[in-house]
């Protein structure tokens, strides 16, 4: 008695299924990186310089890898940052921050002298090294 099997089955696979759940991650990933903003720090960058600025005074600001902060070679704690430098600060447009920081400095400390600058609306020159 020969009896025969009425369901077969296929051993071939459908990649229409596969393709659709690569499509739904892809279309996820690109909604979620544009949702992305990095934190920066603006910075007007120069194109050509025209005309010669005449510096009056420099206020030497440093920041070390450790995050320390020295005024004119004086060390200065966060708390009395401010104060140091808006008592080394003349009012005058031709004095400016200069800036030495260590490539490894923590940025919330060089961003903190910055905050100080924008606030007062001093202008700073940077010295990354």
């Amino acid at each position: 008695m020969a009896l025969k099997r009425r369901t077969k089955i296929s051993a071939s696979f459908s990649m229409s299924s596969m393709t659709d759940i690569v499509f739904l991650l892809l279309i996820f990933f690109m909604i979620t990186s544009t949702m992305v903003h990095p934190n920066a720090i603006k910075l007007l960058i120069p194109k050509q310089a025209t005309k010669k600025v005449v510096i009056d005074k420099f206020i030497n600001a440093r920041v070390s890898s450790a995050g320390n902060f020295t005024i004119d070679n004086q060390r200065v704690s966060d708390a009395q940052l401010e104060n140091a430098l808006l008592k080394k600060y003349n009012s005058s447009d031709k004095t400016f921050i200069k800036l030495r920081t260590n490539k490894n400095a923590p940025t919330g400390a060089v961003a903190k002298i910055l905050d100080i600058a924008e606030t007062h609306q001093i202008k700073v020159v940077l010295d990354i090294r």
